[in-house]
């Protein structure tokens, strides 16, 4: 939970040189938004993401016991635009969901020529967690 020791050598051997300045990834960075950038070196390496999106709440069941500002959509595609997100509701909470996070879903728009712009929709399912 505070720094990245193994999986930069595969991201290289996978990615090449194009993680230096194309990469998008999303998921439990267990840091806020601006904290993804140290751990964004230590795996991927390369161009550093811009603004890691959402920035809120998203973990964890039950909030009175855990807060955390952990799930973000991360890239270092230049000219790469967060369109939007949402911070899903806990899910299964009759299953007592202990560390749970809320599934976050982000949108970003790719850089293009006007309409040709893509758009991709990452979500990410989070899986509950039984103590």
């Amino acid at each position: 939970h505070s720094s990245i020791t193994r999986g930069h050598d595969v991201v290289k051997s996978v990615c090449g040189d194009a993680r230096e300045r194309c990469t998008v990834a999303m998921g439990d960075w267990n840091v806020p938004g601006h904290g993804v950038g140290k751990l964004w070196a230590q795996l991927i390496g390369g161009s550093s993401p811009s603004k890691p999106q959402p920035d809120e709440r998203s973990c964890c069941y039950p909030e009175s016991h855990h807060y955390g500002v952990f799930d973000h959509l991360a890239t270092n595609i230049v000219g790469a635009r967060h369109s939007g997100h949402i911070v899903h509701p806990y899910q299964l909470l009759e299953e007592n969901p202990v560390k749970q996070h809320r599934a976050v879903s982000a949108s970003l728009l790719l850089p293009g020529d006007g309409d040709l712009a893509a758009k991709a929709l990452i979500a990410k399912v989070p899986r509950a967690i039984k103590e």
